[in-house]
């Protein structure tokens, strides 16, 4: 009976002292980043006499998370809980989206729901991909969008515009910074395709 009491008493005294080896280490730090495309056309000659309300972006549920996500071999779905962006995606990339049309010159004004403004029309878009593809030897980040403008002034709300997008940027490198970077990159290709079409759509009759 004392043998078995002085046993408890080490596995214990173990044990804490594991505990105290735990605390006492460095906490590994988390990093955050953010996706900042970076518009670098010129601004457009005249605006569209258009109000254009940008609704806040919806992102597909496999990436609606702050936490950068990654494809691995073997159909593998990982998330990565020391590199997160500083804010969720959907909430990133729409203030980037309403910031890269207000540059682009192309309507009167950009507002947000909620706005006493009225809007000529409203873009919906939707985030169907942003992630690292981890399944082969060269590495990529992957990008897909959608979007649609509807006249809220028509009976039916009628869709005056719709486009997919999609882009596969190769990685630098396999880190989480390559990875963002190209994740920005493949948002700006995206953004300069919708901003085109948009311009060269007839939204409004």
């Amino acid at each position: 009976m004392k043998r078995h009491a002085i046993l408890i008493a080490l596995l214990v005294t173990a044990l804490a002292a594991s505990a105290c080896v735990k605390l006492g280490a460095r906490p590994l730090e988390k990093r955050y980043y953010q996706i900042a495309p970076a518009r670098t056309a010129t601004k457009a000659a005249a605006p569209r006499k258009l109000v254009l309300m940008v609704r806040r972006l919806s992102v597909s549920d496999l990436y609606n998370t702050r936490e950068l996500v990654y494809r691995s071999p073997e159909e593998r779905i990982d998330s990565d809980f020391y590199n997160l962006f500083f804010v969720s995606p959907s909430n990133m990339l729409t203030t980037e989206l309403r910031r890269w049309l207000r540059e682009s010159g192309q309507f009167k004004h950009i507002i947000e729901p909620g706005s006493i403004a009225v809007p000529d029309l409203t873009l919906e878009g939707t985030v169907n991909a942003l992630y690292g593809d981890y399944t082969s030897d060269r590495p990529a980040a992957v990008v897909e969008m959608q979007f649609f403008a509807v006249d809220e002034s028509t009976a039916e709300n009628d869709i005056v515009f719709s486009g997919s997008y999609a882009e596969r940027v190769p990685l630098a490198d396999s880190s989480p910074q390559a990875l963002v970077k190209a994740l920005t990159q493949g948002v700006e290709a995206v953004f300069t395709s919708l901003e085109s079409d948009l311009a060269a759509a007839p939204l409004k009759n």
